[in-house]
């Protein structure tokens, strides 16, 4: 990495549309480092979900007119079906709609991708210090709470998710009153070089643990997975569309709803780096899986069910191996497994990583009642497995 050049940034701009972006200047500090900072990617979801949320694209520019840093944001409706905290956050701000009596929204400004786990808000460049990044970040996002178009419009700002290895320059945020606070694990596989095939994978596991997984093979005999095309996502979005909203009814909360037609032009622009992969049985399609490859890193996205053959064809651990075979032969350094059944993903041989978060209320005052609140968020406990040999080195 070359040393910071200049750190004085003096400007910004802030696009609306992703096609009004200079796409020269965006990539010049994207530099292909993160899938869902790309111009594709951003293209490809603003075109189905534009009506759904609103989206801000920031590039900030040094006193040499250089771009420097680039941010994502993504203005959505946090969706709480369990009402843990509902009460609390309703006292916060007048921008809560409660809907249902099992659910309400609130009106949140992401940084970052609302449908991936990951550091997916903003990047600098090497023109610029991690120091100068975050605090430019928390003046972009001054600028932006004073634009017309979006001033009214929400209650909060959060930042998502960052990585341990993150944490000297994420916690720096908490200069600028954010609150971090940390939910469910995102569970870690590490592909281990020696693995060339499942077959090594699974040899690389204790008994109980390799017998569990042949007999998920067994039980999925029937399935047939296999990867889709744009005109196949197309042809099956329908489908594709129930077996998501199955599983997303099945969880506590959620950013907005995703339009599935998006995972075709994903399939389109991002070609090998984005896989959709249909489970048919006796040619119906029964469950999804969809996957990026990101710097390296496998990362399992969404996954849709019909659970009426789930659990007699063990659908989704099926998908659960077939990520693991995936990041095996595209050779990836880990497979990130993501947030929920962490026991499960832990038979695997996943390890749980914290990731925080940081969120400001925009009120003063409201931001001060935010922290008992945050207080009482903590990731969900379980056991973890140990599914490979003592004599595995890993």
């Amino acid at each position: 990495m070359t040393t910071p050049t200049d750190s004085t940034i003096i400007s910004r701009i802030i696009y609306r549309k992703i096609e009004d972006v200079p796409s020269s200047e965006w990539n010049s500090v994207e530099s292909n480092r993160n899938i869902y900072l790309s111009i594709d990617y951003l293209s490809s979801l603003e075109s189905e979900m534009d009506n759904e949320i609103d989206f801000y694209y920031v590039i900030s520019y040094n006193s040499n007119k250089k771009p420097v840093l680039i941010s994502s944001f993504q203005l959505v409706k946090f969706t709480d079906k369990r009402k843990a905290y509902s009460k609390q956050l309703s006292k916060l701000s007048y921008h809560v709609h409660k809907k249902i009596l099992d659910a309400f929204t609130i009106n949140v400004l992401v940084c970052g991708s609302v449908f991936a786990d990951g550091e997916n808000g903003f990047l600098w460049s090497d023109d610029i210090s991690s120091d100068a990044a975050i605090n430019e970040i928390s003046e972009v996002t001054n600028q932006l709470k004073k634009e017309k178009s979006i001033k009214d419009k929400f209650s909060m700002t959060l930042f998502k998710d960052f990585w341990p290895k993150s944490k000297s320059f994420s916690d720096r945020l908490k200069e600028f009153s954010y609150r971090d606070f940390m939910i469910d694990v995102n569970m870690v596989l590490h592909i281990h070089n020696q693995w060339l095939s499942i077959d090594d994978y699974l040899a690389s596991m204790k008994t109980k643990f390799r017998t569990r997984a042949k007999s998920v093979y067994k039980k999925a005999k029937n399935i047939q997975i296999r990867a889709l095309n744009k005109t196949e996502i197309l042809a099956n979005s329908s489908r594709i569309q129930e077996l998501f909203e199955n599983v997303l009814d099945k969880s506590d909360f959620s950013f907005g709803k995703l339009n599935v037609k998006v995972f075709a032009n994903f399939s389109e622009k991002l070609g090998d780096n984005f896989v959709l992969k249909g489970a048919f049985l006796d040619g119906k399609l029964v469950g999804f899986s969809t996957s990026f490859m990101n710097d390296g890193s496998l990362e399992a996205n969404y996954v849709g069910l019909d659970y009426q053959y789930n659990i007699d064809y063990s659908i989704y651990q099926r998908l659960l191996y077939d990520y693991v075979e995936q990041a095996i032969q595209g050779r990836a350094k880990d497979l990130q497994l993501g947030r929920t059944s962490e026991l499960i993903k832990s038979a695997l041989g996943a390890i749980p990583t914290n990731m925080k978060l940081y969120v400001k209320h925009k009120s003063g005052v409201s931001n001060l009642l935010l922290k008992p609140i945050i207080h009482s968020i903590s990731p969900s406990e379980f056991e973890l497995r140990r599914p490979f040999k003592s004599n595995f080195s890993y």
